[in-house]
């Protein structure tokens, strides 16, 4: 075979080409379908009306709960009430007993026989004068001492006074003074006590009624029988004085009581037993019955301990 005859026709060539392009552009117009996603213009969407149902309105009664666990200031914060504090109360010191009479007071320490709900003006004194029912006049302060006036009539023998604690650790002096201006019908008392109460075991020193004021008995009386056990004629301090002074001490010592005199000190009085860790001074009166007429003032009260 000659070499012209092995070479293929060019409109073989030419129709094979054509073929093959066919079958390309087939194969690639079906894949570009099937992977390729259309492009849609969307439909416009249509708003659908809410349908509203409308309730009753309730009504909501707030009652705060104080708290103090929200801040101040906070929706839901209610300050706590402000808890008040009363300011301390002022209790003041009431004034000695014997140093309270020369400053014009009748300390709160005193109480009086009988005794009675008295008065005070807050200062730690009582308020004055001290009255009993029926307006017998009891007590009041002068030129620093205790007075009292007694002009009545009474159906029985009564006793009025006023007693006062005594510290003295069990032993010590009580002295006290007494002008008398007048004395009749009843007596002056002056006394330890183991309570206040003359009912209470003690002994009285007592000023007996009489005419003459410048010559009067001092009497020991022992308590509560107020037996007699000595008495001591003429014992003014100083008769010529007016009014004369009558001057008495009280020892307390070891659970006992005695009286002493600064006019006749070589003269000793018996001891009576207290039988109390405390003791009481009493000072005061006892009216007979019928008419009493009696001014008298104590003063120079000084209680020292030994």
């Amino acid at each position: 075979m000659s070499t012209n005859n092995r070479r293929l026709d060019p409109t073989i060539i030419a129709a094979l080409i054509g073929v093959m392009g066919t079958v390309c552009v087939t194969v690639i117009s079906l894949f570009a379908s099937n992977f390729i996603p259309r492009t849609e213009t969307p439909q416009p969407t249509i708003p659908v009306q809410p349908t509203w149902t409308i309730s009753p309105t309730a009504t909501i009664v707030n009652t705060p709960v104080p708290t103090d666990t929200v801040p101040a200031g906070d929706p839901t914060s209610t300050p706590v009430p402000d808890t008040f504090t009363p300011e301390p109360t002022f209790t003041p010191v009431p004034p000695a007993i014997g140093a309270d009479w020369v400053n014009g007071c009748i300390s709160v320490l005193w109480r009086t026989y009988p005794e009675l709900a008295l008065p005070s003006l807050g200062n730690g004194c009582l308020a004055q004068p001290i009255l009993f029912p029926e307006q017998v006049n009891l007590f009041f302060t002068e030129n620093g001492s205790l007075k009292f006036q007694v002009n009545r009539s009474f159906e029985n023998t009564q006793i009025f006074g006023m007693f006062a604690p005594i510290n003295l650790s069990g032993n010590g002096t009580v002295r006290i003074d007494t002008l008398l201006g007048r004395v009749q019908g009843g007596d002056i008392w002056m006394g330890i006590f183991a309570e206040p109460n003359i009912t209470s075991q003690g002994l009285v020193a007592a000023l007996p009624a009489g005419d003459n004021v410048r010559n009067r008995a001092l009497v020991q009386k022992k308590m509560p029988e107020q037996v007699e056990i000595h008495r001591l004629e003429n014992f003014a301090e100083d008769p010529t004085q007016a009014p004369p002074r009558y001057s008495v001490i009280f020892e307390l010592n070891n659970g006992e009581v005695r009286i002493q005199t600064l006019s006749v000190s070589e003269t000793e009085f018996s001891a009576v037993p207290l039988n109390s860790a405390q003791a009481w001074l009493f000072v005061g009166y006892q009216v007979a019955a019928g008419n009493n007429r009696i001014e008298a003032e104590f003063l120079n009260l000084l209680v020292q301990a030994q």
